[in-house]
């Protein structure tokens, strides 16, 4: 029987699923140590990415939080493993704390809708996990381009009860309908817009133009929902949980002001724990001139 490189890798990250945590972390770690050896691409974009943003910071200590970036990155991969494989006690008994969720329970009881912004720190797919065993979900999910790892991910992601649709006009209305109604909803918001010529607009992100999605403003224009951000930060034993409140610009009906908004909420949570954020995403690879 033949085996594609999907397979294999669906096959690889479902043995790891059920690794213990420490043992997950520890590939982890030894993979980003690999990654720091050799040339590749996450180094490269790694190394750049923090250069640009901590230009105070000494050669050395850039390099030392480029080390840190990839092997937590690689953790955050490891992680997930056994995020989507293991039941959700398994990751309810990890949550060591969670600061500030009363902001979370206001905003569902407030009858709106509401967005949780999680940029790429830490480990954000515990929020895949955690918010739909609380209420019900609607998130919008665009396919890795590996259909065998899509199916993993995207039928572990609705275990706990989530909804997933697709990036399309109609899994956008489900969303918008979802939201409208007074549901939930996660938003990676540092994620680069596909859509290059209307997704997006430039926005300060550590002082340098980033393209920024418009997605979060058209929803909550369309809905009224009230928008908080969160973090799931990689600690001793699992993952200490944050919710944030975020700045009332972010609601502005104008994009650049709504996106720069989104950008310092993102950039705070970056700066808290530099070494947890992924450094290794080409968040600067549009140049202003689109």
């Amino acid at each position: 029987m033949k085996f594609s490189t999907g397979h294999l890798a669906v096959t690889f990250l479902s043995l790891v699923g059920h690794f213990p945590l420490w043992l997950c972390r520890a590939l982890g770690r030894s993979v980003g140590f690999f990654l720091w050896l050799i040339p590749n691409r996450s180094r490269t974009t790694t190394e750049a990415n923090i250069a640009r943003c901590f230009p105070e910071l000494s050669a050395s200590a850039q390099k030392k939080l480029a080390f840190n970036s990839l092997q937590h990155t690689a953790m955050t991969l490891f992680e997930a493993a056994a995020i989507w494989q293991r039941p959700y006690s398994w990751l309810e008994q990890r949550l060591i704390t969670t600061q500030n969720k009363t902001l979370l329970d206001q905003a569902q009881n407030s009858g709106k809708g509401v967005i949780i912004l999680l940029p790429h720190v830490g480990n954000w797919e515990v929020f895949s996990r955690y918010i739909p065993a609380i209420c019900h979900a609607v998130g919008l999910y665009e396919a890795p381009r590996i259909p065998e790892l899509a199916t993993l991910i995207k039928t572990s992601r609705e275990k706990t009860g989530a909804t997933m649709v697709p990036t399309t006009p109609r899994g956008v209305a489900a969303l918008l309908k979802h939201l409208r109604q007074g549901g939930t909803t996660c938003i990676l918001p540092d994620q680069t817009p596909s859509n290059k010529e209307n997704g997006g607009v430039f926005a300060p992100f550590f002082s340098h133009p980033a393209y920024t999605m418009t997605l979060v403003t058209q929803l909550h224009q369309r809905t009224q929902a009230t928008i908080i951000g969160a973090t799931a930060k990689r600690v001793s034993g699992g993952f200490e949980m944050a919710f944030y409140p975020v700045d009332k610009a972010i609601y502005s009906a104008d994009n650049i002001t709504s996106a720069t908004a989104l950008n310092a909420l993102v950039e705070n949570c970056a700066r808290a724990m530099p070494e947890q954020y992924q450094w290794e995403y080409k968040r600067f690879k549009y140049k202003e001139t689109l």
